[in-house]
């Protein structure tokens, strides 16, 4: 019998020891290691600071001054989160302040493979995804790093009622003035009252147009569906059109002779930023040299349930999505929670947010994710467009063996490869089928909103007053055919460092503002100055809106400070029957409609909305489409103001406001055709003679 060899006995046993411990340190990583990011972008939930587009490290938190931590770093780009990060939030000890440092500056980005001169949040595109719980506070700081003396900037909280806050509702020339440029300042701060899915965007100018925006995403532990219960992991999916333009430059093409009165129509179509376009038809102005980007992708495990949180950030398109082989359970509505309503297709108009439970259960190995730009609510298209920006959603196989992973790791297949392979997911290997009936509608109209029935059940109160705007673009001799946005008649057009909701309380004086030259030639309104509509509402009033729309464009229209039950929305089908007459009044839905805080008129069409006006502050009420909302389609609503606290206006908003007055007749900006123009060419001495 031959003997043991004691070193081979021995180097057994430390070969052995080896694959253990090697194991045991895979098993601890795992263990500590998120859920897998989404495969559009390297996302973590550290505490680690991303890197933006352009190299630059995001900002890191504010000191927190409270005793407790927020348990998700919101300075992330969080486009996918695990459930164990939700429950976190949901499971706080308190109340949580989430210290969050924002800098909107200029980065050029090639989202679609065309380098942009973009404004983007943190340097990320799109900006931050905020999540929070209900009671929680938000308390941001936003720095103004803009390379333009006179580019000032805000954010609006889309979607928040900013209850007790108007101030922080972050519209410049209503609730606050711009804040300044030159790394100016300025710190919104706010409690959580609702739940749901938000955004947040710049209000100024056409910043949100060239990136300014991102999510927002509010838990609760009363929520009707929840994590684990009702679905397993949560994914936001922002949807929007991208221009290669700047919006400044698109916007004074919009206000030319050359427009015709045609809105810019966009480049592509992006998800959560990325998206790629045929360099051969791109315009030979713009540079089309980058790497090509990498169509971006979705994974699911099958039998999982994944709750999608859909919002369209566009400037203009009303985007249409399906998802082939799977139906979307509706659930949430500009964060109103609604009955399950299966559907094929989801139509989405600028502003709006759905959220839609999708069960992971198809026997393919991909699927496509069917995204369209609705051209049929454009006045042209352009050759170059392509209106599907469709993407894929590839089923993955867990890992759920330490050893499996190990073994993959000694063949260094590590989780980095698989992420890579799977980005570059060849679409036309996909070989499933669209629905039939998810094809687009011919119309740029809301899902029908009688489908849609909140879970927490309300009837109607009468309404108390009655309003009726007519929204409409008209092109005015005066501005040489310039096409203006109005509401009744008044485009707006605001005073110069005294925004509405200090003029109320005597903290600002129109009369120490210049003069705003007005589209329609007329004297600048003397309570508020500029141009502008604002309707006095009692505290607590019943407010019925009769909005007409004559247009050959569908308005997406959004309320701050409130939602509003859509009573009836009507596209005219037969001429002269879509305008409001006061027999429609009994066709009402008025037994637990929808409530939403964005809706869409159609063309030829009116919506009836309600709501209850107990919130005081100074209101807007605008079109989304940010053309529209840029050339002046606004009115606001002045409610309950005898129980404002006028206290709320700080004096660092008292600041920004000396300064733009101070700055003057240098932010005015020439209207087409009006004398000022000539005027200002004249004293800077540009030459008029084309030959010159």
């Amino acid at each position: 019998m031959a003997a043991r060899n004691p070193f081979r006995i021995r180097n057994v046993f430390v070969l052995v020891g080896f694959i253990w411990i090697a194991i045991f340190l895979i098993w601890n990583q795992d263990v500590v290691r998120t859920v897998k990011t989404s495969a559009i972008t390297s996302i973590t939930e550290t505490s680690q600071a991303p890197v933006s587009s352009s190299g630059e490290v995001a900002s890191a938190s504010l000191p927190d001054a409270a005793s407790n931590k927020p348990v998700v770093n919101n300075n992330l780009q969080n486009l996918q989160v695990s459930s164990s990060t939700i429950k976190s939030i949901l499971a706080a000890p308190a109340p949580v302040t989430h210290n969050l440092e924002l800098t909107i500056s200029h980065h050029e980005m090639a989202p679609d493979g065309v380098i942009k001169k973009m404004t983007l949040i943190n340097g990320l595109f799109p900006g931050p995804i905020i999540r929070a719980r209900k009671g929680d506070r938000l308390r941001i700081r936003v720095t103004n790093d803009l390379d333009n003396f006179d580019e000032s900037t805000s954010l609006h909280f889309h979607g928040l009622h900013q209850r007790g806050t108007n101030v922080m509702d972050g519209v410049p020339g209503v609730t606050q003035c711009g804040i300044p440029p030159e790394s100016s300042e300025f710190v919104y701060e706010f409690d959580l009252a609702q739940s749901g899915s938000f955004w947040y965007h710049s209000h100024s100018r056409l910043q949100r147009v060239d990136g300014a925006f991102g999510g927002l995403v509010v838990y609760d532990n009363d929520e009707s569906y929840q994590i684990e219960r009702d679905y397993d992991e949560e994914i936001y999916i922002v949807l929007h059109d991208h221009y290669h333009a700047e919006g400044k430059e698109l916007f004074d093409w919009y206000l030319g002779e050359q427009s015709s009165g045609f809105e810019p129509v966009p480049d592509s179509g992006l998800v959560n930023g990325a998206g790629h376009v045929d360099c051969d038809r791109v315009r030979r102005k713009h540079s089309c040299d980058s790497p090509p980007r990498k169509r971006p992708m979705f994974q699911f495990e099958r039998g999982k349930r994944y709750r999608l949180r859909i919002l369209n950030a566009s400037a203009f398109a009303e985007i249409t999505m399906s998802i082939d082989d799977h139906e979307m359970d509706i659930i949430e509505v500009d964060s109103t929670e609604v009955e399950r309503y299966s559907v094929h297709m989801l139509t989405i108009a600028p502003g709006q947010r759905y959220s839609t439970i999708v069960l992971a259960d198809s026997v393919l190995e991909a699927v496509m994710m069917r995204l369209q730009i609705q051209t049929s609510c454009f006045q042209y298209r352009p050759p170059a467009l392509d209106k599907d920006f469709d993407t894929v959603i590839k089923y993955v196989t867990p890992e759920t063996s330490s050893v499996s992973r190990f073994v993959k790791k000694l063949l260094k297949r590590d989780q980095a490869d698989v992420e890579i392979e799977g980005d570059s997911y060849d679409p036309a290997e996909v070989d499933s089928i669209s629905w039939e009936d998810a094809l687009p509608e011919a119309e740029c109209i809301d899902i029908d909103e009688t489908k849609l029935v909140p879970i927490k059940s309300a009837s109607v109160p009468d309404f108390t007053v009655r309003y009726k705007i007519s929204p409409k673009t008209l092109n005015l001799e005066r501005v040489q055919q310039a096409p203006f946005g109005f509401i009744n008649r008044t485009t707006f057009q605001p005073a110069i460092g005294a925004p509405n909701i200090q003029v109320a309380f005597g903290k600002a004086n129109i009369l120490d503002t210049v003069t705003v030259p007005t589209v329609t030639g007329r004297d600048n309104d003397p309570v508020w100055g500029g141009a502008q509509l604002v309707t006095q509402i009692p505290h607590g009033a019943v407010v019925e809106m009769v909005i007409n729309n004559s247009d050959d464009n569908a308005h997406p229209f959004h309320l701050h400070g409130h939602d509003f039950w859509v009573l009836r929305s009507y596209g005219e089908r037969v001429a002269g029957e879509g305008r409001w007459r006061e027999e429609y009044a009994e066709k009402y839905n008025t037994e637990n409609p929808i409530l939403r805080d964005t809706v869409t008129i159609p063309r030829r069409g009116h919506v009836v909305i309600r709501f209850v006006a107990d919130n005081p502050g100074i209101w807007a009420f605008h079109c989304h489409i940010a053309w529209h909302l840029a050339a002046g389609m606004l009115m606001q609503f002045a409610t309950g103001l005898d129980k404002f606290n006028p206290d709320s206006i700080s004096d660092i908003m008292l600041d920004h406001c000396a300064m733009e007055r101070d700055l003057g007749e240098r932010l005015l900006r020439p209207l087409p055709g009006d004398e000022y123009r000539q005027r200002k060419q004249n004293k800077q001495g540009n030459p008029q003679d084309p030959e010159d």
